[in-house]
């Protein structure tokens, strides 16, 4: 058969070393490989042929496989690109960037769901499909072409990973928005007490104590009267609402590795920076 040119422009180079390693260092199925670079207008084009002369679909299909698999990374920072500049035009180029960066870190992730792990197999079996039914018509591929015009599947799904990427990115900003302000209203408060001790119960409640280790009195949690008893606080929310009132100089939570929220710690830490003591048990 015909070589299969494969022209893939700035990323040539690239490629010729991923293939070098892929087909002819490790050998797929003991077959062995032979490329060359070839320039063309500039851009260089890399010929791949199979010394033996074996059933031509066996070599599609093994190219095609090696070529789903450098598409899904090495062309993933370009189309997130395409999809944050067409879809997110309003945003900064700089909340772009962060945000691209989110979606790189989700279709990179190795701790997936069995669900993410599906999903994302699925979308290296689609295209390694299109790989293989164009090489099957064709000798030649462009890469960049191919990615823009016969990938509007994985296109499709990549916009679906932007559009949750935008999501963790406002759910962050607002969160830190919410902190700083949190912060700010924290410095301006007197405090009330020079240290208080949290300590975390088994049943996810919280018990307040001040300086000497006295349990703090009712009266601070008069606002939630309803919601504690006997200066216990039920709810994660209330104790960060109690903690900003009382505005202490020093927090020492203890039991932390009690504590199933990890968020509400790294909450409180943040917005009392630098006056916080964690202690495991």
């Amino acid at each position: 058969m015909q070589p299969v040119r494969i022209t893939a422009g700035d990323g040539a180079n690239e490629l010729y070393n991923y293939l070098q390693k892929e087909l002819v260092k490790n050998g797929l199925n003991g077959e062995s490989f032979k490329l060359n670079h070839e320039y063309d207008g500039g851009l260089i084009a890399i010929e791949c042929q199979k010394k033996e002369k074996k059933d031509p679909y066996t070599f599609v299909e093994q190219l095609s496989s090696v070529l789903a698999d450098y598409l899904t990374t090495a062309y993933d920072g370009m189309l997130l690109n395409r999809i944050a500049k067409k879809n997110y035009g309003y945003l900064l180029p700089n909340e772009r960037r962060e945000i691209i960066v989110i979606a790189q870190k989700k279709l990179q992730e190795s701790s997936q769901s069995f669900f993410d792990t599906v999903i994302r197999l699925r979308r290296r079996n689609l295209i390694t499909r299109k790989l293989a039914d164009f090489l099957n018509q064709s000798d030649h591929i462009i890469l960049e072409g191919f990615v823009t015009f016969r990938m509007k599947e994985y296109v499709k799904e990549l916009e679906e990973i932007m559009d949750w990427a935008v999501r963790q990115y406002l759910i962050e900003k607002e969160y830190q928005e919410f902190i700083k302000l949190l912060t700010c209203f924290v410095k301006m408060q007197k405090p009330k007490f020079h240290c208080v001790h949290v300590i975390a119960e088994k049943d996810s409640s919280f018990s307040v104590y001040d300086e000497n280790m006295d349990r703090i009195s009712e009266q601070w949690f008069n606002e939630w009267e309803e919601e504690q008893t006997d200066g216990t606080i039920k709810e994660e929310d209330l104790l960060i609402s109690f903690l900003i009132s009382a505005a202490p100089e020093k927090i020492v939570v203890h039991n932390a590795s009690d504590i199933a929220n990890r968020e509400l710690l790294e909450t409180i830490s943040r917005v009392f920076s630098g006056r916080v003591t964690a202690i495991l048990d």
